[in-house]
């Protein structure tokens, strides 16, 4: 792939089975990029540069303050998609600066069949989605990346904290490490995948 590849990477199942492939197949240079902001959990930040290293590429970090849009942190019907546009075009500015042409996301074929608005940003952005387009699906990366030994083989999925929060809370810095600091004492508390929304001024968990 002429002029370099970027991956957007978290450290999932689909991003990295895709960091894992561009390595392999691609010529020029492939750099995995995290996305940092107040949404991205600690744990989770810890965990992206721990596989990325495992892999033999060090990751970039991309740095990205949500709260500078209103159209996000009012969490309308499209915060998903602002969300998303804001985050890529950040990104494709730091690509650019590494001389990379080409950006990957870990979209895959289940995403296109579900409600997600974040995919019309990968695509205004020009985004490229080789899972997607090679038509594989969730179950299907799992596979592939246990015959590869990748740690994120069998890896619950994960999602940005902002999540959490019910359409049309607002969402505020305070707000999202309340939810985090919760989150990680459920976890202490042998409670590893319960997620907690926030509606109003109503918590509960999943």
């Amino acid at each position: 792939m002429k002029g370099g590849v970027g991956v957007a990477f978290s450290g999932g199942v689909d991003s990295t089975y895709l960091l894992r492939i561009a390595k392999d197949v691609c010529v020029g240079q492939v750099i995995p990029f995290l996305l940092v902001s107040p949404f991205l959990p600690g744990k989770e930040r810890k965990w992206a540069h721990s596989i990325a290293d495992e892999i033999g590429l060090p990751l970039k970090e991309v740095c990205w303050y949500p709260f500078d849009f209103h159209c996000i942190w009012e969490n309308g019907r499209n915060r998903c998609y602002y969300c998303k546009y804001a985050m890529y075009h950040e990104l494709w500015s730091v690509c650019r600066e590494h001389g990379i042409s080409n950006l990957l996301d870990g979209t895959q074929s289940d995403d296109l069949s579900r409600d997600r608005p974040g995919l019309k940003a990968i695509q205004e952005l020009s985004v490229k989605t080789p899972l997607a387009y090679c038509n594989l699906n969730k179950n299907n990366i799992r596979r592939l990346s246990a015959k590869l030994c990748l740690p994120t083989w069998d890896r619950p999925s994960q999602s940005c904290l902002a999540t959490r929060v019910v359409t049309e809370t607002f969402i505020t810095k305070k707000l999202i490490e309340k939810i985090e600091s919760a989150e990680e004492l459920l976890k202490d508390m042998q409670m590893e995948n319960t997620k907690l929304r926030v509606e109003g001024n109503r918590t509960y968990s999943d």
